[in-house]
């Protein structure tokens, strides 16, 4: 699968971390069915899945070589008729040969155009010291549809920051800049 080159908005993580197994594929408590609503009213929109993917094209260390930037993604996410947010984020990130893991409660989500899913929340578990809970994650994902002849889903990397900035983000009805997306080896639905 192609993947476009892409400038990740995360680079800002920093390069400290631990050493760890690489998921291949998202947990599965992020990408599992959406539960029935109890309070908050019916379930109006939801967005889910994940995989994963590579940037390329940075030498991130000063070698002369590229570095891959290896990510993980699995999320699940609800809004409610009360307007309400409910979810979970887990995100996975290899460069240099660090790991990092962020897990996240949503605490916005947005969908726009009706494939386009903005959403993120408080971290709420994290190995990067740069960034430990309380902090904010954010993501925009697009669900190019089912079947052999769909274009591949694309996401952007994360983007970290706080609550102002991830509930400004997912407000925004603005599509992402295509230099940042990269095609998903994975699975993203939208509905709602």
């Amino acid at each position: 699968m192609r993947l476009r080159r892409s400038i990740p908005l995360f680079l800002a993580v920093g390069f400290l971390g631990c050493g760890g197994d690489f998921p291949t594929a998202p947990d599965a408590d992020a990408t599992g069915q959406i539960a029935a609503s109890v309070g908050g009213g019916a379930v109006v929109a939801t967005a889910g899945g994940g995989g994963s993917w590579a940037l390329g094209g940075f030498d991130l260390d000063g070698d002369g070589v590229e570095d891959p930037i290896e990510q993980v993604l699995g999320f699940n996410a609800k809004k409610l008729a009360d307007g309400s947010v409910q979810g979970h984020i887990n995100y996975h990130q290899r460069v240099l040969g660090l790991f990092f893991r962020f897990s996240a409660r949503i605490t916005c989500m947005e969908i726009y155009d009706g494939n386009r899913v903005k959403f993120g929340g408080v971290i709420t578990g994290t190995n990067d010291p740069t960034l430990p809970p309380g902090n904010f994650i954010w993501i925009h994902s697009i669900d190019n549809g089912e079947g052999a002849g769909a274009e591949p889903d694309l996401t952007t990397g994360a983007g970290f920051g706080d609550e102002a900035a991830n509930e400004a983000f997912c407000a925004s009805p603005a599509p992402p800049n295509p230099a940042v997306l990269s095609e998903l080896d994975g699975n993203i639905q939208v509905k709602g």
